[in-house]
């Protein structure tokens, strides 16, 4: 058959390029002896280049990360993405005032570092914050910082060791109290955990991949020189490839992540040694042809090169539209891979054919001739001839077993759920599930940005309005901003409240108030007294009064009495006039006795003159009182009166302000009551901060953490009731931003900005890209595999069958992955499984349909069912070999620590186990038979072999 491939005249046909292979087989060994000397000695492991270069997996213009920085920016407090958490956790007991001090110790440590930290939230440290930062059980409370670099890169990972070794340095220098412990955790120390993990796992993955494939190699050949051969080929590969890409990456042409190393690795080894088992499959069937060495040597290179060379521009190409891509899990892995596979491609249409060249001439690579495995392989392509539709039928609907599971599907954001449980992010993550909302660590932040200064009630008002709409959404756990700085309504702020403060202050004052109405008792008292006494004097003024108009009356009669005695007197004075001269003249009057009373009688008789003076005045006066006394007490009955008047007032006013005072001693506890309700009740409604708290120290320190300096921006601290990453975690984050919007309308901050981010923030992006990315990339792909499909068979019909039906393999390869890790193991497939397994399936299944098809191409010349047979037969055995090998080898991606390569390397696995097993061996076959002469389209095919001499006719048939 194997010249029969090659002609009779083609058969001694040289081709340059194999023929220079050959021939300079030892210099191409040397070569690529050098090239892997040099990729170890002058280039760094791959491994260590990748922790050192690893970039951000989600692009920094993605509106989270936007978010973020801005929020960072707008506070002064970071220019990067990475966020983590410092967790303190106590056991059998609540925090005390011990781990305040262990807290504050190990927050000064932090805060010193400014090469790693960029910034703390310490609101466990200030006491109008620490309730939003401490559990519900008062076990657990925790901390929020930034770190420099930006998420899953180098810097961020170096940021989250650093941080680390701060807090265990800090744990053994000082040990915390009895009971505390210190966890570090949060998006950056998970993503570095994911690093960590993945260059554990590295090494044992590698080390199982080749255990696997070395069993394969040794079942399939039973010769220690061919399995030498692809090995020896393979690690050639592996080294330089590692190097080159470790090379680009080194001079930062390309990224890398520790997902593209991974695969790199996988698809090196691989891909390889497929190829090593294309070149040794073809040689064992030109040797068992009959053909020698040397003719062997040269109808492989013919039969394979082509194939492998479309084979590693099919994956290289695919890989590569994953350059295209936005999301750094992507287009890390798309030029990393695509190198790799160049490398690869290289090695095996060079060394690998020079090392076959080189053991050939030793008949290191000869096989027993065996047609037991072909004449089977014959059999399965003459069940597909004779039966095509059938035949299709049947191997469509066991492809279509695994695809009825793809309803099913559902994707998980979750990274937790990927790496180890034992990884110290994850124990930090179970240990605030203990005490927390499952979602606590993966917040969300959202920035209102406005154009002037938001501190002040009116503004304050809004914001309260757009965290109430927002806490009042579905899936929100908590919402913590400046209304709400412990993540609840904020006491004492409310208009309840206010009038809670005045029922207070109204309350304050009921004291005096009731002492005013004791006074006002007394007063009355007092004055019933005082009445008393002016209604005494009132009777003693009116007998006073009688007695005063009798006493003129008898005073008159006096004076009529003294007047009379005044003119008696005076002519008793004239008469005696001479005598009374004597007494008055004599000098020694005073010694004589006579005289002296003689004088004395005449000085009473003078004095009547004055006795009667004054008591015409002393009339006058009494007339004065007698007139005055009457109008006195007509006054004093008034004045009693009013008195009497003002007693009755005051008593009615008494009874008035009483019943004043009880209630408003009512009122006041009634509103005193309402505002204590409004708190029991963390009511949100009727919001109002009054401006004298802005001028408050407490409400200051909050200020600082929930208010940009300018006071233009303010954030809310939003965390979800249950997982934030996951599918409805993720369905939150436009259900957050719509409430925003819808919380700004037609307030004061009416056409405010708003940017949001967070963990479901960035995986909702993540989530908008992988599905851009995803039909970027297949778009891309297909096109390019279409083409190079095209150019090798020539065949539109074929290149759209090889595309159609590896398409059609992985839906159900895909299916198949989703019943076995969604259903049975329990764990959703990680978001970034879909677009790799696709576009490594679509890539790799290819390769298998391509050699089957090329080698029908070449067996055209007997006619399209006899074509059909014999490339069934020759490349079953090769093709099954290779599938088989490569599948495995993605199997052994399953030990990997990091779940989500398990999950890749499994349905890869079961993706070519269904294109190797079914698509290859009976779904195009079936095509190419029930689509005859069409399948080669536009090339003029026949049915039957064109007429040929009896010789060659006599020659085909022995071939066949």
């Amino acid at each position: 058959m194997g010249n029969k491939h090659l002609g009779p005249d083609r058969g001694e046909r040289r081709p340059f390029v194999a023929h220079a292979v050959r021939a300079l087989a030892i210099p191409i060994v040397l070569f690529w002896v050098g090239a892997a000397v040099a990729a170890s000695l002058l280039v760094p492991k791959l491994d260590g280049v990748t922790k050192q270069h690893a970039g951000p997996m989600v692009p920094l213009d993605a509106p989270s990360q936007r978010a973020m920085l801005h929020i960072g920016e707008k506070f002064q407090e970071s220019t990067s993405t990475s966020l983590a958490y410092i967790l303190l956790e106590t056991e059998g007991r609540i925090l005390g005032d011990a781990d305040h001090k262990y807290y504050d110790e190990l927050i000064r440590l932090l805060d010193a570092d400014k090469q790693h930290v960029q910034f703390i939230m310490n609101m466990w440290g200030k006491p109008i914050t620490a309730a939003g930062s401490q559990s519900p059980d008062n076990k657990a409370a925790y901390v929020m910082l930034r770190l420099v670099g930006d998420i899953g890169e180098a810097a961020a990972n170096e940021s989250t060791i650093a941080l680390r070794k701060t807090v265990q340095n800090t744990l053994e220098r000082t040990p915390p109290p009895p009971g505390l412990k210190v966890y570090v955790s949060g998006a950056a120390p998970l993503s570095a955990d994911l690093l960590d993990a993945g260059d554990k796992s590295m090494k044992r993955v590698l080390l199982f991949t080749i255990a696997v494939i070395i069993i394969m190699l040794v079942l399939v050949y039973r010769s220690i020189s061919c399995v030498l051969l692809i090995l020896i080929t393979v690690a050639f590969e592996f080294t330089v490839s590692n190097g080159i890409v470790s090379f680009f990456v080194v001079h930062n042409i390309i990224g890398i992540s520790t997902f593209a190393t991974s695969m790199v690795e996988s698809l090196i080894i691989a891909a390889g040694t497929d190829y090593g088992i294309f070149l040794l499959g073809r040689y064992h069937e030109a040797r068992n042809a009959g053909e020698d060495r040397d003719r062997a040597f040269y109808t492989t290179f013919h039969g394979v090169s082509h194939v492998i060379l479309g084979s590693g521009l099919t994956i290289a190409g695919a890989c590569l539209c994953l350059g295209f891509a936005r999301l750094g899990y992507f287009n890390t892995m798309g030029p990393a891979c695509a190198i790799a596979m160049l490398v690869t491609v290289a090695a095996a249409l060079t060394l690998g054919p020079a090392l076959l060249a080189i053991a050939s001439k030793f008949g290191l690579l000869d096989l027993r001739p065996t047609r037991g495995q072909s004449r089977g392989w014959r059999r399965v392509g003459t069940i597909v001839v004779r039966w095509p539709k059938p035949v299709l039928v049947a191997s469509s609907a066991a492809v279509l077993v695994g695809a009825v599971f793809l309803p099913s599907y559902r994707v998980s954001y979750n990274e937790r759920a990927f790496q180890p449980v034992d990884t110290p992010a994850n124990a930090g993550f179970m240990a605030s599930d203990r005490h927390f909302a499952g979602g606590k660590l993966n917040s969300e932040m959202l920035l209102i940005e406005s154009d002037h200064d938001m501190r002040n009630p009116a503004d304050f008002i809004s914001l309260d309005h757009i965290a109430k709409t927002i806490f009042h959404t579905p899936g929100i756990a908590q919402v913590q901003g400046i209304t709400r700085p412990e993540g609840r309504p904020m006491e004492r702020a409310s208009i309840a409240n206010i009038l809670a403060g005045q029922g207070s202050s109204s309350g304050q004052q009921l004291p005096f108030t009731e002492n005013q109405v004791a006074d006002l008792d007394n007063q009355v008292a007092v004055m019933d007294h005082t009445i008393s006494i002016m209604q005494t004097i009132l009777g003693l003024m009116d007998q006073m009064t009688q007695l005063t108009h009798d006493m003129v009356w008898t005073m008159e009669e006096m004076k009529a009495l003294a007047d009379q005695v005044e003119i008696n007197i005076s002519a008793v004075d004239d008469f005696l006039r001479p005598i009374k001269n004597y007494y008055y003249w004599e000098p020694h009057c005073a010694d004589i006795p006579i005289c002296w009373m003689g004088r004395s009688m005449f000085d009473s008789m003078d004095s009547i003159d004055g006795m009667t003076a004054l008591t015409a005045e002393a009339l006058a006066s009494m007339q004065v009182m007698d007139q005055l006394l009457p109008r006195m007490l007509a006054q004093t009955r008034m004045a009693l009166s009013d008195m009497t008047i003002m007693r009755g007032m005051m008593v009615k006013s008494r009874g008035t302000q009483a019943l004043n005072t009880y209630t408003a001693a009512d009122d006041a506890n009634d509103m005193i009551d309402i505002g204590q309700d409004f708190d029991d009740s963390r009511n949100d409604d009727l919001f109002y901060a009054p401006k004298y708290i802005f001028s408050n120290t407490d409400f200051q320190v909050a200020l600082r953490f929930l208010v940009s300096p300018d006071g233009t921006a303010a954030r809310f601290i939003i965390n979800h009731d249950g997982e934030a990453l996951s599918p409805e975690g993720v369905a939150h984050v436009n259900a957050i931003e719509k409430a925003a919007y819808e919380g700004l309308k037609g307030t004061s901050l009416a056409g405010a900005k708003i940017y949001l981010g967070g963990s479901a923030s960035n995986y909702r992006d993540i989530e908008q890209y992988v599905k851009s990315d995803l039909l970027i990339a297949a778009i891309a792909s297909f096109t390019l595999i279409f083409v190079i499909m095209l150019i090798i068979t020539r065949s539109l019909i074929a290149a759209f069958t090889i595309i159609g039906t590896v398409a059609f393999s992985f839906s159900g390869a895909f299916g198949l992955g989703i019943l076995i890790w969604q259903h049975i193991v329990g764990l959703s497939l990680h978001w970034m499984v879909l677009p790799l397994t696709f576009i490594l399936l679509v890539a790799v299944g290819s390769d298998y349909n391509l050699l089957l098809i090329a080698r029908m191409k070449e067996e055209l010349h007997g006619g399209i069912q006899t074509g059909i047979i014999r490339s069934v037969g020759s490349t079953g055995g090769v093709v099954t070999a290779a599938g088989l090998v490569f599948a495995f080898t993605m199997l052994s991606m399953v030990p990997n620590d990091l779940r989500a390569i398990s999950q890749v390397g499994s349905i890869i696995c079961v993706g070519l186990l269904l294109d190797t097993l079914i698509v290859r061996s009976f779904i195009v076959p079936a095509i190419a038979r029930i689509l005859g002469p069409w399948f080669w389209w536009p090339r003029i095919v026949r049915w039957r072999p064109a007429h040929t001499s009896n010789a060659a006719l006599t020659s085909a048939s022995k071939g066949a």
